[in-house]
């Protein structure tokens, strides 16, 4: 039985209705293990990870274009490619959210980063971050993440946010869900988390953490490049 609550109608009369509770699914090995077959569960999942979902209810893919294009121009193993990304976007039957709507891909819709920022600061680092936000702001009374565990030197940074976030949803009463295995620091009060730079929007800047990992690659290969030339 899916849960409910009650709600009072004009009239006075108790009226039950659903309680919203989100599913929110990254990349991760753990992604696998969200409830797709639970229809009390809204499923909300982003990646460019090849990966067959059972269902999804919104995507989210916040990158503009060109940062994607160029985040996925190096072949990483499991992932798709930039034209695959965009062909599957431009097949699924839900909302797809944005920075703003794009012709091409025909379900897109702008995503409320403003709103969130205004409601939560700029406390954002993550797409997770700010899916956590957005459930918190839409009056979710459950949160699940699978598929997201931000650690290792690419990803360690995303944690702060993300775990002050989830500290905000528990201080709300929102009940928190996480696969075996996947721990959060929950602070009571939160923690407060505050980035010069906001995850997505502001790719480019040069106080972006990721910028480096670009750079790093850059250089990588022209290193490559210029031993394979010698050659």
């Amino acid at each position: 039985m899916e849960p409910i609550e009650g709600s009072v109608t004009e009239n006075g009369g108790a009226k039950p209705r659903r309680i919203k509770k989100v599913a929110i699914v990254g990349g991760g090995p753990t992604r696998k293990y969200a409830p797709y077959h639970d229809k009390s569960w809204e499923i909300w999942a982003f990646s460019s990870r090849r990966f067959k979902y059972p269902r999804i209810d919104r995507w989210f893919e916040i990158h503009s274009p060109t940062d994607l294009r160029q985040q996925l121009s190096w072949h990483k193993p499991g992932r798709r490619s930039f034209a695959e990304y965009v062909n599957f976007m431009r097949k699924l039957k839900c909302p797809v959210y944005m920075q703003k709507r794009f012709k091409y891909i025909p379900r897109s819709v702008p995503f409320p980063k403003d709103k969130l920022v205004a409601e939560f600061g700029r406390c954002f680092t993550s797409t997770a971050s700010f899916l956590v936000a957005l459930a918190i702001m839409e009056g979710c009374k459950v949160i699940g993440l699978w598929g997201v565990n931000p650690v290792g030197k690419d990803y360690s940074q995303q944690r702060p946010a993300l775990e002050y976030l989830l500290s905000v949803a528990h201080q709300r009463g929102i009940r928190l869900r996480f696969p075996e295995g996947v721990h959060f620091h929950i602070s009571k009060p939160p923690k407060t988390y505050f980035t010069p730079v906001l995850y997505a929007y502001e790719w480019k800047s040069p106080g972006a953490w990721w910028r480096r990992r670009v750079r790093a690659r850059a250089y990588r290969l022209a290193r490559y490049r210029a031993a394979a030339g010698r050659r």
